[in-house]
Order: structure tokens, then C-alpha cells, then sequence
């Protein structure tokens, strides 16, 4: 199969999809909205007053549900009870890593705003009605939440590489991964750090003992290159990060798709 966009294929794929994960999504929404429901009702019932935070459920709900959702994209690519059926679907696997994508990326962002929003107007009509608090539901038009939700694909774009690329426990695998790729940053950092400014280090003179601020120290000792890496840094996470997990993710389900698959 070449590697080309059919949009009545897509179509079908996510058709496909949507039959076979609609009950669990269905369950996970219910248990959202539910406890965003009983958490504003106890509230009201106990404080008299409102107790339920909608956007901070609408981010903990984007972040655990995006990251679940993202690593559980491949769940069958190499599970060798299950992929037959996927392997050998008649689509490209560029079509496959599509539909998934756009899936975890776009579709359920939206979906969880949507649920959230829902489930904040039968809370706060309930509260209103019953406990006489005023009615303020979760404006899902508010421009953090828009912004919450493109940093969170950005972040679920690592865990869809992590379903791709890994064969077992994508989630605690990728979360592993970023721990240690965090570390290993942090001492490669803290060593270029000791070299830059090694006479805060000599002695009992250290940064924490003196109470110096490394990030005001750098920008002071070095302006230019503290500006030049931040523009490289927002450059990567928000522009090169996503793109590039995409794209391996593509070529890791591509080369399974070539030695399993037809």
C-alpha cells in the first residue's frame, strides 16, 4: 500500500475507530462528569457555597485522559493476538497514524472541553436551584483553555511516539523515558553550570548557599546566549517537538507495518 491520503479511506478508519472504543470513552466521560457533579453538589451541600474548581478539572482531565489516550493509540500494532486485524487493514499506515492522530489529538481535546462544559451547567443548575448559589458554569471559549490544549498535544505527542514505539506499557515506559532523558538534562546542565561559573562553587561558596539566582546569574553574565537559547527552546517544544514524535511515530508503525504486515 503507498503511502498516499485517501479522505473516504480516513473516513472509514475512523469509522472504524469510533465503533471500537466508543463504550470505553462513553465510561470515562461518565466518570468526569460525574465526579465534577459530586464534587460541586458536596460542596454546595456542606460549604454553602461553590467548592468546584471547572478548570481545574478540565486540565486534569486533558492531561491524565490526553496522556492515557496517547499511549493506548497503537495499543494492537504489536500485540501479535491483535495487530493481524490492523496490519492488514487497506489503508497506508500513513492513513492509520493519521486517524489515530488526529484522534487523541484534536478530536479529544474538544470532546473533554465539551463534557466538562456540560457537566459544569447540570452542576451549577443544581446548585442554583437547590442551594441558591449563583450560575456560573465553565466558559469553555476562555482563551487559557485554548491554550492549555495546545501545550497538551504538544505533550501527548511524545506519549503517541511512546505507543508506537514501544510494544508493552506505553504509558509507564514513556514516562520513564522522560524521566531519565530529564535527569540526564539536569546534569548535563548542572556541568556546564560548574564550568561557567566555577568560583561559586569553590568552597562553601555555593549558589544555595549564597542564595543566587542561576537564571538571573546567567542572563546578567551572559544576555545574548540566554536570549539566543530561549528562542531555540520555544523554537523546539512549541514548532519542532510534536512534528517530529509525529513523524517517527509514522516511520515506527510504517516499518512494522513492512515486516508483519503485507
Amino acid at each position: 500500500m503507498n503511502q498516499t491520503l485517501e479522505p473516504r479511506r480516513l473516513g472509514w478508519l475512523a469509522r472504524k475507530d469510533f465503533f471500537a472504543i466508543w463504550r470505553g470513552t462513553a465510561i470515562a466521560a461518565g466518570a468526569v462528569a460525574g465526579s465534577i457533579f459530586i464534587i460541586a453538589v458536596l460542596g454546595a451541600l456542606i460549604e454553602r457555597q461553590r467548592v468546584a474548581d471547572y478548570s481545574a478539572a478540565f486540565q486534569f482531565a486533558l492531561v491524565v485522559w490526553g496522556a492515557i489516550a496517547a499511549s493506548l493509540a497503537f495499543g494492537e500494532l504489536h500485540d501479535k493476538t491483535r495487530n493481524e486485524d490492523f496490519l492488514l487493514l487497506p489503508a497506508s499506515s500513513l492513513e492509520k497514524v493519521l486517524v489515530r492522530l488526529i484522534r487523541v489529538s484534536v478530536v479529544l481535546p474538544v470532546f473533554i472541553l465539551i463534557v466538562v462544559f456540560l457537566a459544569s451547567i447540570l452542576s451549577e443548575a443544581t446548585t442554583s436551584l437547590f442551594f441558591s448559589i449563583p450560575f456560573r458554569p465553565f466558559n469553555p471559549l476562555a482563551g487559557d483553555n485554548w491554550t492549555l490544549m495546545g501545550c497538551i498535544i504538544i505533550m501527548q505527542s511524545v506519549f503517541f511516539l511512546g505507543a508506537a514505539w514501544f510494544k508493552k506499557a506505553h504509558l509507564l515506559k514513556t514516562g520513564l523515558s522522560l524521566m531519565i532523558f530529564g535527569i540526564a538534562l539536569g546534569f548535563v546542565a548542572a556541568f556546564v553550570f560548574r564550568l561557567l561559573f566555577a568560583a561559586y562553587f569553590e568552597g562553601f561558596f555555593t549558589p544555595v548557599a549564597m542564595n543566587i539566582d542561576f537564571e538571573v546569574l546567567m542572563h546578567q553574565r551572559f544576555p545574548a546566549l540566554m536570549d539566543t537559547l530561549e528562542v531555540i527552546g520555544k523554537t523546539v517544544f512549541y514548532g519542532l517537538l510534536a512534528p517530529f514524535c509525529w513523524f517517527v511515530a509514522w516511520l515506527r508503525v510504517k516499518e512494522t507495518q513492512s515486516s508483519d504486515g503485507i
